[in-house]
Protein backbone atom coordinates (compact mmCIF):
# COMPACT_ATOMS: atom_id res chain seq x y z
CA UNK A 1 0.00 0.00 0.00
CA UNK A 2 1.03 3.57 -0.59
CA UNK A 3 2.06 5.10 2.22
CA UNK A 4 -0.07 8.52 2.52
CA UNK A 5 1.29 12.35 3.96
CA UNK A 6 1.26 12.08 7.81
CA UNK A 7 0.38 14.52 10.13
CA UNK A 8 2.03 12.80 13.65
CA UNK A 9 0.36 15.32 15.96
CA UNK A 10 -2.75 13.08 15.61
CA UNK A 11 -2.83 9.75 17.34
CA UNK A 12 -2.73 6.56 15.35
CA UNK A 13 -4.81 5.76 12.78
CA UNK A 14 -6.32 8.85 12.16
CA UNK A 15 -2.59 10.23 11.38
CA UNK A 16 -1.98 8.62 8.34
CA UNK A 17 -4.95 7.14 6.01
CA UNK A 18 -3.69 4.08 4.65
CA UNK A 19 -3.32 2.80 8.30
CA UNK A 20 -7.30 4.29 8.88
CA UNK A 21 -8.01 2.34 5.59
CA UNK A 22 -6.50 -0.70 6.79
CA UNK A 23 -8.31 -1.15 10.56
CA UNK A 24 -11.59 0.20 8.51
CA UNK A 25 -11.27 -2.53 6.44
CA UNK A 26 -10.45 -5.06 8.98
CA UNK A 27 -13.54 -4.42 11.30
CA UNK A 28 -16.05 -4.11 8.55
CA UNK A 29 -14.54 -6.97 6.42
CA UNK A 30 -15.08 -3.90 3.41
CA UNK A 31 -12.59 -3.60 0.49
CA UNK A 32 -10.15 -1.16 0.85
CA UNK A 33 -11.18 0.71 -2.39
CA UNK A 34 -14.39 0.82 -1.30
CA UNK A 35 -13.13 2.22 2.58
CA UNK A 36 -11.15 4.59 0.69
CA UNK A 37 -13.90 6.07 -1.22
CA UNK A 38 -16.63 5.89 1.71
CA UNK A 39 -13.58 7.97 3.80
CA UNK A 40 -13.56 10.26 0.58
CA UNK A 41 -16.83 11.01 0.85
CA UNK A 42 -17.17 11.62 4.26
CA UNK A 43 -13.84 14.35 4.33
CA UNK A 44 -15.32 16.46 1.30
CA UNK A 45 -19.45 16.07 3.20
CA UNK A 46 -19.49 14.68 7.33
CA UNK A 47 -22.29 12.69 7.85
CA UNK A 48 -22.26 11.24 4.27
CA UNK A 49 -22.33 7.76 5.28
CA UNK A 50 -25.01 8.03 7.84
CA UNK A 51 -27.06 9.64 5.98
CA UNK A 52 -26.71 7.57 2.85
CA UNK A 53 -27.01 4.22 5.15
CA UNK A 54 -29.92 5.45 7.11
CA UNK A 55 -31.88 6.55 3.17
CA UNK A 56 -31.13 2.33 2.54
CA UNK A 57 -33.35 1.48 5.30
CA UNK A 58 -35.75 3.10 4.58
CA UNK A 59 -36.17 5.12 7.84
CA UNK A 60 -37.09 8.58 8.91
CA UNK A 61 -34.24 10.98 9.38
CA UNK A 62 -34.23 12.66 12.89
CA UNK A 63 -36.77 10.40 14.13
CA UNK A 64 -36.64 7.56 16.93
CA UNK A 65 -37.62 4.70 16.21
CA UNK A 66 -37.18 0.56 16.82
CA UNK A 67 -35.45 0.30 13.55
CA UNK A 68 -32.97 3.35 13.81
CA UNK A 69 -31.93 1.03 17.21
CA UNK A 70 -31.59 -1.29 15.06
CA UNK A 71 -29.57 0.92 12.37
CA UNK A 72 -27.27 1.65 15.10
CA UNK A 73 -26.40 -2.03 16.18
CA UNK A 74 -25.84 -3.20 12.56
CA UNK A 75 -24.11 0.13 10.67
CA UNK A 76 -20.83 0.77 10.17
CA UNK A 77 -21.11 4.29 8.92
CA UNK A 78 -19.98 5.85 12.04
CA UNK A 79 -17.04 4.33 11.89
CA UNK A 80 -15.94 6.60 8.81
CA UNK A 81 -18.12 9.20 10.48
CA UNK A 82 -16.51 9.76 13.39
CA UNK A 83 -12.60 8.57 12.29
CA UNK A 84 -13.30 11.84 10.04
CA UNK A 85 -14.56 14.10 12.95
CA UNK A 86 -12.02 12.92 15.25
CA UNK A 87 -9.33 14.90 13.46
CA UNK A 88 -11.29 18.19 12.53
CA UNK A 89 -9.88 20.85 13.90
CA UNK A 90 -12.97 21.91 15.89
CA UNK A 91 -12.94 18.65 17.82
CA UNK A 92 -9.65 18.54 18.36
CA UNK A 93 -10.06 22.27 19.94
CA UNK A 94 -12.76 21.25 21.96
CA UNK A 95 -10.70 17.95 23.26
CA UNK A 96 -7.98 20.69 24.14
CA UNK A 97 -9.98 22.91 25.60
CA UNK A 98 -11.21 19.92 28.09
CA UNK A 99 -7.85 18.95 28.78
CA UNK A 100 -6.47 22.78 29.82
CA UNK A 101 -9.67 23.07 31.69
CA UNK A 102 -9.12 20.01 33.87
CA UNK A 103 -4.82 20.96 33.95
CA UNK A 104 -5.92 23.74 35.52
CA UNK A 105 -8.01 23.21 37.88
CA UNK A 106 -7.20 19.99 38.97
CA UNK A 107 -3.34 18.73 39.40
CA UNK A 108 -4.38 16.04 40.41
CA UNK A 109 -5.15 12.64 38.36
CA UNK A 110 -9.11 12.21 38.03
CA UNK A 111 -11.34 9.49 37.61
CA UNK A 112 -12.61 9.76 34.14
CA UNK A 113 -15.87 8.08 32.55
CA UNK A 114 -15.51 8.78 28.83
CA UNK A 115 -19.55 8.20 28.18
CA UNK A 116 -20.26 7.06 24.94
CA UNK A 117 -16.52 7.58 23.33
CA UNK A 118 -17.27 5.79 19.97
CA UNK A 119 -13.77 5.05 18.74
CA UNK A 120 -11.77 6.02 21.62
CA UNK A 121 -9.67 9.04 20.98
CA UNK A 122 -11.09 11.21 23.80
CA UNK A 123 -10.75 8.29 26.23
CA UNK A 124 -7.14 8.08 24.60
CA UNK A 125 -6.58 12.13 25.66
CA UNK A 126 -7.61 12.12 29.01
CA UNK A 127 -5.20 8.98 29.84
CA UNK A 128 -2.45 10.68 28.23
CA UNK A 129 -2.92 13.34 30.70
CA UNK A 130 -2.59 10.64 33.64
CA UNK A 131 -6.01 10.21 34.90
CA UNK A 132 -7.55 7.39 35.21
CA UNK A 133 -10.26 6.37 32.64
CA UNK A 134 -13.04 4.18 31.59
CA UNK A 135 -14.39 3.98 28.55
CA UNK A 136 -17.99 2.72 27.48
CA UNK A 137 -19.97 2.80 24.11
CA UNK A 138 -22.90 0.41 22.82
CA UNK A 139 -21.35 -0.35 19.16
CA UNK A 140 -19.62 -3.45 18.59
CA UNK A 141 -17.60 -2.10 16.38
CA UNK A 142 -17.12 0.96 17.67
CA UNK A 143 -15.41 -1.17 20.64
CA UNK A 144 -13.30 -3.53 18.46
CA UNK A 145 -12.04 -0.04 16.93
CA UNK A 146 -10.81 1.63 19.82
CA UNK A 147 -9.02 -1.66 21.29
CA UNK A 148 -6.79 -1.00 18.18
CA UNK A 149 -6.76 2.52 19.22
CA UNK A 150 -5.27 1.61 22.80
CA UNK A 151 -3.15 -0.79 21.83
CA UNK A 152 -1.41 0.76 19.56
CA UNK A 153 -1.36 3.38 21.51
CA UNK A 154 0.28 1.89 24.43
CA UNK A 155 -2.67 3.71 26.67
CA UNK A 156 -4.35 1.50 29.67
CA UNK A 157 -7.97 2.31 29.63
CA UNK A 158 -10.75 0.24 31.66
CA UNK A 159 -13.33 -0.52 29.37
CA UNK A 160 -16.69 -1.52 30.57
CA UNK A 161 -19.13 -3.75 28.83
CA UNK A 162 -22.22 -2.76 30.84
CA UNK A 163 -23.43 -0.04 32.54
CA UNK A 164 -24.59 -2.39 35.64
CA UNK A 165 -20.65 -2.08 36.30
CA UNK A 166 -20.60 1.54 37.28
CA UNK A 167 -21.30 2.13 40.53
CA UNK A 168 -22.74 4.78 42.42
CA UNK A 169 -20.22 8.13 43.55
CA UNK A 170 -17.80 6.58 41.76
CA UNK A 171 -16.76 9.28 39.07
CA UNK A 172 -14.99 12.85 39.63
CA UNK A 173 -15.57 13.37 36.04
CA UNK A 174 -17.72 12.50 33.10
CA UNK A 175 -17.11 13.59 29.55
CA UNK A 176 -20.41 13.01 27.49
CA UNK A 177 -19.35 14.49 23.92
CA UNK A 178 -22.07 13.94 20.95
CA UNK A 179 -24.29 11.94 22.44
CA UNK A 180 -27.48 12.95 24.45
CA UNK A 181 -28.65 14.57 20.75
CA UNK A 182 -28.97 11.28 19.34
CA UNK A 183 -31.38 9.49 22.44
CA UNK A 184 -34.56 10.09 23.16
CA UNK A 185 -34.68 10.58 26.61
CA UNK A 186 -31.59 13.00 27.51
CA UNK A 187 -32.76 13.19 30.75
CA UNK A 188 -32.96 10.42 31.50
CA UNK A 189 -28.97 9.42 31.22
CA UNK A 190 -28.42 12.85 33.08
CA UNK A 191 -29.77 11.07 35.86
CA UNK A 192 -27.98 8.15 35.64
CA UNK A 193 -24.84 10.75 35.69
CA UNK A 194 -25.59 12.48 38.78
CA UNK A 195 -25.61 8.69 40.64
CA UNK A 196 -22.33 7.96 39.52
CA UNK A 197 -20.86 11.00 39.75
CA UNK A 198 -19.46 11.68 43.35
CA UNK A 199 -21.21 14.90 44.97
CA UNK A 200 -19.64 18.00 43.54
CA UNK A 201 -17.89 15.74 40.57
CA UNK A 202 -18.26 17.34 36.96
CA UNK A 203 -20.40 16.96 34.07
CA UNK A 204 -18.55 18.10 30.77
CA UNK A 205 -21.20 17.94 27.96
CA UNK A 206 -21.50 18.64 24.37
CA UNK A 207 -25.02 18.31 22.60
CA UNK A 208 -25.49 20.39 19.50
CA UNK A 209 -29.16 19.75 19.89
CA UNK A 210 -30.13 22.34 17.47
CA UNK A 211 -28.19 20.38 14.58
CA UNK A 212 -30.87 18.94 13.12
CA UNK A 213 -29.42 19.06 9.44
CA UNK A 214 -29.96 16.30 6.65
CA UNK A 215 -25.76 15.88 7.20
CA UNK A 216 -26.53 14.64 10.74
CA UNK A 217 -29.51 12.59 10.33
CA UNK A 218 -29.86 10.87 13.60
CA UNK A 219 -29.80 13.93 15.43
CA UNK A 220 -33.28 13.57 16.79
CA UNK A 221 -35.66 16.73 16.59
CA UNK A 222 -37.57 15.84 19.22
CA UNK A 223 -34.16 16.42 21.21
CA UNK A 224 -33.93 20.22 19.49
CA UNK A 225 -36.22 22.10 21.88
CA UNK A 226 -33.20 21.48 24.58
CA UNK A 227 -30.88 23.76 22.67
CA UNK A 228 -29.43 26.23 25.07
CA UNK A 229 -32.03 24.95 27.95
CA UNK A 230 -30.50 25.04 31.18
CA UNK A 231 -33.33 23.56 32.95
CA UNK A 232 -32.74 20.02 31.92
CA UNK A 233 -29.53 20.09 33.30
CA UNK A 234 -30.35 22.04 36.70
CA UNK A 235 -34.13 19.95 37.64
CA UNK A 236 -31.79 17.41 38.47
CA UNK A 237 -28.92 19.67 40.24
CA UNK A 238 -26.52 20.26 37.63
CA UNK A 239 -25.14 23.60 38.40
CA UNK A 240 -23.27 25.78 35.98
CA UNK A 241 -19.83 25.85 35.95
CA UNK A 242 -18.71 27.47 32.76
CA UNK A 243 -18.45 27.17 28.83
CA UNK A 244 -16.99 27.91 25.64
CA UNK A 245 -19.40 30.65 23.87
CA UNK A 246 -21.62 27.81 22.09
CA UNK A 247 -21.45 25.18 25.18
CA UNK A 248 -19.26 23.22 23.22
CA UNK A 249 -18.26 22.05 25.93
CA UNK A 250 -20.06 23.14 28.91
CA UNK A 251 -19.15 22.08 32.63
CA UNK A 252 -21.77 21.25 35.12
CA UNK A 253 -21.43 20.62 38.71
CA UNK A 254 -23.22 17.48 40.47
CA UNK A 255 -24.97 19.47 43.43
CA UNK A 256 -27.46 16.88 43.67
CA UNK A 257 -30.00 19.95 45.29
CA UNK A 258 -32.40 20.32 42.87
CA UNK A 259 -33.79 23.29 45.64
CA UNK A 260 -31.13 25.74 44.67
CA UNK A 261 -31.18 28.48 42.63
CA UNK A 262 -27.80 28.37 40.86
CA UNK A 263 -25.92 31.23 39.86
CA UNK A 264 -25.28 31.16 36.11
CA UNK A 265 -21.90 32.67 34.73
CA UNK A 266 -22.65 35.17 32.23
CA UNK A 267 -21.00 33.54 29.40
CA UNK A 268 -23.30 30.45 30.03
CA UNK A 269 -26.49 32.42 29.93
CA UNK A 270 -25.42 34.32 26.52
CA UNK A 271 -24.36 30.81 25.14
CA UNK A 272 -27.66 29.45 25.92
CA UNK A 273 -29.55 32.54 24.93
CA UNK A 274 -27.65 31.79 21.03
CA UNK A 275 -28.16 28.40 21.64
CA UNK A 276 -31.77 28.37 22.04
CA UNK A 277 -32.64 30.70 19.40
CA UNK A 278 -31.52 28.26 17.35
CA UNK A 279 -34.40 26.09 17.73
CA UNK A 280 -37.05 25.35 14.68
CA UNK A 281 -36.76 26.62 11.63
CA UNK A 282 -34.32 29.44 13.19
CA UNK A 283 -32.02 26.37 13.34
CA UNK A 284 -30.85 26.57 9.98
CA UNK A 285 -28.59 29.74 10.38
CA UNK A 286 -27.24 27.68 13.22
CA UNK A 287 -26.88 24.44 11.43
CA UNK A 288 -24.77 26.28 8.09
CA UNK A 289 -22.40 28.14 10.90
CA UNK A 290 -21.97 24.88 12.84
CA UNK A 291 -21.05 23.19 9.64
CA UNK A 292 -18.37 26.12 8.75
CA UNK A 293 -16.99 25.51 11.90
CA UNK A 294 -16.77 21.69 11.68
CA UNK A 295 -14.85 22.04 8.28
CA UNK A 296 -12.07 19.45 7.26
CA UNK A 297 -7.88 20.12 5.85
CA UNK A 298 -8.22 19.50 2.06
CA UNK A 299 -4.58 17.35 2.43
CA UNK A 300 -6.78 14.89 3.71
CA UNK A 301 -9.13 14.90 0.95
CA UNK A 302 -6.04 15.29 -1.70
CA UNK A 303 -4.57 12.17 -0.43
CA UNK A 304 -7.65 9.86 -0.66
CA UNK A 305 -7.78 11.09 -4.15
CA UNK A 306 -4.82 9.76 -5.12
CA UNK A 307 -5.07 6.60 -2.83
CA UNK A 308 -8.60 5.92 -4.61
CA UNK A 309 -6.56 6.26 -8.04
CA UNK A 310 -3.92 4.39 -6.87
CA UNK A 311 -6.21 1.28 -6.03
CA UNK A 312 -8.48 2.25 -9.28
CA UNK A 313 -5.25 1.50 -11.26
CA UNK A 314 -4.75 -1.84 -9.47
CA UNK A 315 -1.56 0.10 -7.56
CA UNK A 316 -3.10 -0.47 -3.77
CA UNK A 317 -2.95 -3.54 -2.24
Amino acid sequence: MKQSAQKPDLPWPLNQNTELIGLISSISGEHKKTVTSKLLQEEQCLGWNVRTELKKSQLTPHTWSEGLIQFYATTNAFLYETSVWNRRPLKLEIRNWICNYLKSNFPQPLKILAFGDGLGFDSLQWSSTNHDVTYFEVSADCISYAQQVFQNNSAEINMIQSLAELEPDSFDVIICLDVLEHVPEPSEILADFTKWLKVDGLLIANSPFFLVHPNYSTHLKSNQKFSGCLKLYTRLGFQPVCSRLFWDPIVLKNTRDTSINPKIPWGVRLGGRLLASGRGNAGKIHSYIARLKSRGESHWVDDLNQLLALEEAGSLE
